[in-house]
């Protein structure tokens, strides 16, 4: 892992705050003695494990196109946290968008409810560089100067402190300090959360009793160029509830349900599905059917066009052919309750396999088509520029290809 570009990068996503890479002077004490690869925790350590915790943060990352900070939010994400005998906390992978291997950092008991992680602490071996070879968790602030922001080193202080509120561990004191990764010199790396939340995931897993009474289906809809698409998927029918399963093609074990109610199917935002771990795109995380609206709306700003809420979301029902279906909605797979779609599908129609046709589309071998930008991010409705569309069939064959906008 090497070094950032310290220019800054406009993010058009949702912007929190950016970050900086720039090398700083070591602590005021350099006579100091900093841990190495010895010191590292390369396993899990011994205690009570939390495991699958969802992640919430506010941060950095570096973008592995163009190796420039960019910053957002994620929600969803897996961690773990080992309590130990001694009371201590042992918390897993404290960045939320590092992905290039496991990272414990240690939290000490405080005071109350409270845990210290003081810092430095070695935490990553940072193979094949000669010049960094041990990275570490060090506490940065978040400074700002005209246009820019940085990241620095605190010379006062080496704590970041949370707090357990109930089921969840959060980070408290300072907004603009947090725990960042860098180098021996302190040199900002790229990755580090000013708001960073633990918690339980308490949401019941939607799934049937009996997945074997499951009922071939395949799901009709348009794609991000508004063009015919279909994958296979499962239902399952228990009195008024129904079950479907296979929406997350790479997870089809994961369900979705609903509560038939006259001529409609009722749905939840926000139901919980599980967790996806197979994910190559993506990663692992928490999975959550996000029902939306996507076109002309209007607020209290006037008329808009783009992804509305929807509070109450329904698929019409006919009993006759046991079909579903929506002019309105999209249904996400979503990692987490903030916006990041794993896979979606807009305006769906869903009909018993035995089907030959579909409002005159012929019922072939099913396919999910997702469009991503050259960071590898999955795109909603790709507009201008170059993008990757990959095309998934239903036995699980892959073809991308760039297109240009």
């Amino acid at each position: 892992m090497m070094k950032q570009c310290n220019n800054l990068n406009y993010n058009n996503m949702k912007k929190i705050f950016t970050l900086l890479a720039v090398a700083f002077a070591t602590l005021g004490a350099s006579a100091q003695t900093l841990l190495g690869l010895d010191d590292i925790i390369k396993t899990q350590p011994e205690g009570t494990l939390h495991k699958d915790l969802n992640h919430y943060f506010e941060g950095a990352y570096v973008n592995t196109t163009d190796q420039l900070i960019y910053d957002h939010l994620g929600d969803g994400y897996l961690s773990d946290i080992v309590e130990a005998a001694d009371g201590s906390l042992y918390i897993k992978n404290p960045f939320g968008f590092f992905t290039h291997g496991d990272i414990w950092v240690k939290a000490v008991k405080g005071e109350g409810n409270t845990y210290e992680v003081r810092m430095p602490q070695a935490v990553y071996d940072n193979k094949g560089d000669a010049q960094d070879p041990v990275l570490y968790a060090w506490r940065y602030i978040r400074q700002e100067t005209g246009s820019e922001t940085y990241a620095v080193k605190d010379a006062a202080s080496q704590v970041v402190k949370f707090e357990m509120r109930n089921d969840s561990l959060v980070k408290v004191g300072e907004t603009n300090a947090f725990i960042g990764l860098g180098a021996a010199d302190g040199y900002f790396y790229g990755y580090g959360d000013t708001v960073s939340i633990y918690n339980k995931v308490k949401d019941a897993v939607a799934a049937p009793a009996d997945a074997s009474k499951a009922v071939k289906y395949n799901i009709y809809y348009n794609d991000s160029d508004d063009a015919a698409a279909e994958v296979p998927v499962k239902v399952v029918f228990d009195g008024d509830k129904v079950y479907i399963g296979g929406l997350d093609y790479e997870c089809p074990e994961l369900w979705i349900s609903g509560t038939i109610n006259g001529n409609k199917l009722q749905l939840t935002k926000w139901q919980y599905m599980g967790i996806d771990r197979k994910s190559e795109m993506y990663g692992a995380g928490h999975m959550y059917l996000y029902p939306f609206g996507w076109g002309k709306f209007t607020d209290a700003e006037g008329e808009k066009f783009g992804l509305y809420e929807v509070e109450n979301p329904t698929l019409d029902y006919d009993a006759a052919t046991k079909t579903f279906s929506t002019t309105e909605l999209t249904l996400a797979v979503n990692r987490g309750h903030n916006y990041y779609p794993y896979v979606y599908y807009s305006k769906p129609t869903f009909r018993p396999a035995s089907a030959t046709s579909v409002d005159g589309i012929a019922v072939g071998e099913g396919s999910v088509v997702k469009y991503y930008d050259l960071s590898g991010r999955c795109i909603q409705r790709p507009a201008k520029g170059v993008f990757v569309k990959t095309t998934i069939a239903a036995d699980g064959t892959k073809v991308a290809k760039k297109v240009i906008k």
